[in-house]
């Protein structure tokens, strides 16, 4: 379930550059072409003691032991603590047990997640931030589709609106190639603004070795932002932690 956790610096959306301890969750039932872990529930789970030691120790229990270990790497610069994956709505249960532990000893809890469960947060009030992807045509490869777009961006969108409504602080987040197009990302932006007030944030794909896939020119990036303005709070926001080799 669980494949590693870490204490690091949140390198992408809203809160870029705050504190976190990171609990990365096993697989993903889509495949996005630029993703750049595993989609694999085999390992045994690991822990970092140490931030940025790069020593990272194999504790097969880690999921029955997970507040006790996070309590031993929580710093007095910690702003949250993330779920991320995969997609750790696949374990929603399980975080909805970590998620009323980790609050009742005042930890702030965060979810990021790419939006295709809404019905696993419809109740969820034990989330004060939340971070969903909001996933293009163009990030799947073609051949090898897991669900439809059009239906996937609906559940997307009633994710947020369901996170929304449980007063988590939520906003939305989308990577973007040299080819995505405008209108689409306008279009997100209209249909985010109805949900109400929440940021966009947009991602240029950090380029990958060995995938032919492009990011925005400048131009590009400007020309997104100000036509997402007329509806939304809008952000550029690269990945620093790649850039940094951080975790």
């Amino acid at each position: 379930m669980i494949r590693e956790v870490f204490s690091s610096i949140m390198g992408e959306g809203k809160y870029i550059g705050k504190r976190f301890i990171f609990i990365r969750f096993k697989k993903c039932p889509l495949n996005c072409i630029y993703c750049d872990e595993p989609n694999t529930s085999k390992g045994v789970p690991q822990f970092e003691y140490i931030s940025g030691s790069g020593i990272i120790e194999e504790i097969p229990d880690l999921a029955e032991k997970l507040v006790e270990n996070i309590e031993k790497i929580k710093t007095p610069d910690l702003f949250a603590v993330s779920f991320t994956g995969g997609e750790p709505l696949v374990y929603s249960k399980y975080i909805q047990k970590y998620a009323k532990e980790l609050r009742e000893k005042g930890y702030k809890t965060f979810l990021e997640s790419n939006g295709m469960f809404p019905e696993a947060v419809k109740d969820a009030d034990y989330y004060d931030y939340a971070s969903i992807d909001i996933k293009l045509p163009e990030h799947f490869d073609k051949t090898n589709k897991v669900i439809e777009w059009e239906e996937l961006y609906n559940k997307e969108l009633e994710t947020i609106a369901n996170l929304y409504k449980n007063g988590t602080e939520v906003y939305a987040k989308v990577v973007i190639f040299e080819d995505t197009s405008n209108e689409l990302i306008e279009k997100i932006a209209r249909d985010i603004s109805k949900i109400g007030n929440i940021t966009l944030c947009i991602q240029p794909i950090t380029p990958i070795e060995g995938l032919n896939i492009k990011p925005p020119a400048q131009k590009k990036i400007f020309e997104i932002m100000e036509l997402c303005g007329k509806y939304v709070d809008v952000m550029f926001t690269p990945q620093i932690h790649k850039w940094m080799n951080m975790l």
